[in-house]
């Protein structure tokens, strides 16, 4: 996938979905690790509590000058458009302000009061919320089998009974979706979010339990269960026992939908709030105008948000489940005994990787308990970090895809005023040497698809490289990034830079076979022969160089005629296989101006799937495989036949019959043929 202009094209692309799968609705926490070296450290100096009438945990006015600095500068370093930003504790606002523009159209600055910024993936927090409070409430179960609140909606659990404590750690073993999964309905598709939800449905490919794979579609399910359970809609019940109650009259999950119920001024008048998605191009910010959401997404990514509306947010959370008002005015949304429950972890990959605790992802600083959430939604990008043990709740989003260099504001935060240590790594063990072979190799992410074209995406990019330096150092490399560890505990590695850890867990037969990394919304398995890369790419590389030799020599063939006695199974065998190598050609080439479009603007992705475009790839793409069939038997009855007119022994036919069959298979191993 390197030949010149078309794999520059799709290499790029792919890149950009990169972007898209780690996060589009995901998750991306990446600001937690700039404390992660502090993780299990202890402090040399005391750190205020904020309650009662203690004194406030951080200076405000020290607070803003330092938001003030990291912010501008990002935004200028990065090419950010704007920001909102939200810090608080149990009392009160420590600090609520926009920066830069919501809209380069209009030039409009960022009023954190104003304007909607699309939180993304931190709308599972308030799923998760919705679950606990109908918990609370003794009208469902988190270990119940979820086919009992689905209302009939089918689902495969073909490999294991799903709960919803597994959808809410992201634990039931589906697979992951790109191509047709955001975005508006497709053209099959019914409003209803049944409809919906039938026609996004992921397939079970681990049993539930095993590891984490993060899954939105897990969570529209939750969406689907509080709407069957609660007896209104997902967005209503959300609205109406969340929302309101917390005075976030500012936010909502149908901003930004397809949804669109009728008498709902109050709706018309937060889109006219939207910050808007920018893009930077030819020295400027472009807007991005990105199709509405399909409904049935709104439990895992759609609210839309201001920073004054979460800063309410996080102090409900800080305040286990209450939001203090004046006198009587106190809000309640659920028990404490419900929010102590919430807090803990319910499922982690291992000892030392993040573990989810009820929708969020729980780390610990210090012994304190640090609970937060990202999101990445149509180029904004988000992170909330809550530390209910301080008392201290930070929030930010941006809108544009550089704003992710920004969700590492919450850990600057607190790395620079809660006085975070940096943990003493030891020297490399002198017989490391020996043992990296146990862990170096390739590693695929438990984040990706099997049965359907999202394959090619998800399998190419979603892999992790580990090798060994030869002075005793691991080097992980991800996402582009390599970043070198020691080793600490038995399959356990710190980072040099930041402290971050990964583990490595064991098969049945006791080799490495999980990479744990410690975000742990992520884990990497050892991939199997056919889940390599180079299934792929060596088949139809060599397809791709064959087919321009083919064509070359019946170009030549053209020029000096060639004696071929015409109706022998090797002359049409000689004609089907160049019509094979044709249409081989014209199926990559498409396939790179279909992915060309991603460079162009992110929106594309979003297009309606399958388009005009993918249709004809399919086609031509069992076209391809058919010819390339046929050409092969033709071939194989002129070798048995070994008459006069084969006397020239036509290796190089052979060859190009040879590797389009095998081409055709990686085309089917890797769902290429797939039409859906």
């Amino acid at each position: 996938m390197n030949v010149k202009r078309y794999m520059r094209a799709l290499a790029g692309s792919l890149l950009w979905f990169r972007c898209i799968l780690g996060s589009r609705c995901i998750v991306g926490f990446t600001g937690i690790l700039c404390f992660m070296g502090s993780l299990g450290a202890t402090s040399s100096l005391a750190i205020a509590q904020s309650s009662g009438g203690a004194a406030p945990l951080i200076d405000s006015v020290k607070l803003e000058a330092f938001v003030d600095g990291v912010v501008m500068a990002a935004l200028d370093d990065n090419k950010i458009p704007g920001a909102t930003v939200s810090v608080v504790d149990r009392k009160g606002l420590l600090l609520l302000k926009g920066y830069g523009i919501a809209n380069a159209d209009t030039g409009e600055a960022v009023d954190p009061e104003k304007h909607l910024f699309r939180i993304a993936s931190i709308t599972k927090t308030f799923t998760a919320l919705a679950i606990m409070q109908l918990q609370e409430q003794g009208k469902l179960s988190l270990n119940t089998n979820i086919r009992e609140y689905l209302g009939g909606l089918e689902i495969d659990d073909q490999l294991g009974m799903i709960t919803i404590a597994d959808l809410l750690t992201h634990s039931a073993g589906f697979e992951d979706r790109v191509f047709g999964y955001y975005g508006p309905p497709g053209p099959d598709e019914g409003p209803s979010m049944e409809e919906q939800l039938a026609a996004m449905a992921a397939n079970q490919v681990r049993e539930p339990g095993e590891i984490t794979a993060y899954s939105n579609y897990g969570y529209a399910l939750l969406g689907r269960i509080i709407a069957q359970v609660s007896g209104i809609s997902y967005a209503d019940y959300i609205r109406q026992y969340i929302l309101i109650p917390l005075g976030m009259e500012s936010s909502d999950i149908r901003v930004k939908t397809t949804e669109r119920p009728a008498e709902m001024p109050w709706l018309a008048a937060l889109q006219s709030r939207e910050a808007k998605s920018h893009y930077w191009r030819n020295g400027w910010f472009d807007v991005l105008d990105y199709p509405p959401s399909r409904s049935a997404e709104q439990a895992d990514a759609s609210m839309s948000a201001t920073a004054a509306d979460m800063a309410r947010y996080m102090r409900m959370l800080l305040n286990a489940g209450t939001l203090p008002g004046s006198g009587s005015t106190s809000v309640r949304v659920i028990n404490s005994d419900t929010w102590q429950t919430m807090r803990q972890p319910l499922f982690t990959n291992g000892p030392t990787t993040t573990a989810n605790a009820h929708g969020f992802w729980a780390d610990s600083l210090q012994g304190h308990a640090v609970l937060n959430h990202g999101g990445s939604i149509d180029s904004f990008k988000s992170m909330l970090v809550v530390l209910p043990d301080l008392g201290l709740g930070i929030f930010i989003s941006t809108n544009s895809d550089s704003g992710s260099a920004l969700r590492s504001l919450p850990g600057r935060i607190m790395k620079q005023f809660l006085a975070v240590d940096a943990q003493a790594l030891p020297e490399p063990a002198e017989d490391f040497g020996k043992r990296a072979e146990r862990y170096t190799g390739t590693y695929i992410s438990t984040r990706r698809n099997e049965k359907r074209l999202d394959k090619l995406v998800t399998g190419l990019i979603s892999i992790a490289n580990v090798s060994a330096t030869d002075d005793g150092y691991l080097v992980v490399e991800r996402n582009g990034e390599a970043r070198r560890y020691v080793e600490t505990s038995p399959d356990t590695f710190t980072a040099l830079k930041d402290g971050g850890v990964v583990q490595f867990r064991g098969d049945d037969a006791g080799e490495a076979y999980w990479l744990l990394p410690e975000r742990g919304l992520y884990a990497y398995e050892r991939p199997r022969f056919f889940e390599q890369s180079y299934t792929l790419l060596v088949p139809w590389g060599a397809t791709l160089l064959l087919a321009l030799v083919a064509m070359g020599l019946a170009m030549w063939r053209l020029w000096k005629p060639v004696n071929m006695p015409k109706g022998a199974q090797l002359f049409y065998a000689d004609r089907v296989l160049l019509a094979a190598a044709a249409a081989w050609l014209g199926l990559s080439v498409l396939l790179a101006v279909i992915f060309s479009a991603y460079l162009e603007s992110p929106v594309a992705v979003f297009a309606p799937y399958p388009s005009i475009g993918y249709r004809v790839f399919y086609a031509l793409t069992w076209l391809a495989m058919g010819l390339s069939l046929a050409g092969a038997f033709l071939l194989a009855a002129a070798w048995l036949r070994r008459s006069a007119e084969f006397a020239g022994k036509p290796i190089l036919l052979t060859l190009v019959a040879l590797i389009f069959l095998s081409n055709m298979l990686a085309f089917a191993q890797w769902n290429l043929n797939v039409f859906n």
